[in-house]
């Protein structure tokens, strides 16, 4: 199983008034996604349980079947979509770990239904 240390490097995801800390995990998948910030995204809902956006950039990947998502999970499919997840549910999927919202509650409500648009910055 991969090291979850995280990094010391905060990331502020911004929804619209509401704002999270995002915590990364210390991969090189997490330090790509470092580069491409400040980033603001306009995410599209899947399954009412996750926002997904496709990165114009391949990241590194290092994917696992991790079997179960948590609400405020923040995840690679493939090698260029990134996923925050607002429900937590078993999968059979396959991802390469990103990190996790730190504190979730009303994550579901801010992000609604739909497209919303998401901006992550470095603090």
């Amino acid at each position: 199983m991969e090291n979850l240390n995280t990094l010391n490097t905060s990331v502020n995801v911004k929804i619209k008034d509401k704002e999270y800390k995002l915590k990364l995990y210390d991969n090189q998948t997490a330090k790509d996604f470092l580069t491409l910030l400040p980033l603001t995204v306009n995410m599209n809902d899947l399954n009412r349980n996750e926002k997904y956006y496709n990165l114009s950039k391949n990241l590194t990947t290092k994917t696992e079947n991790i079997g179960s998502i948590k609400t405020g999970d923040f995840l690679l499919y493939g090698n260029n979509c990134i996923v925050l997840f607002y429900e937590s549910f078993r999968t059979s999927y396959s991802y390469t770990r990103l990190g996790y919202i730190e504190n979730t509650e009303g994550l579901k409500e801010a992000l609604g239904r739909g497209n919303i648009e998401i901006t992550f910055t470095v603090n």
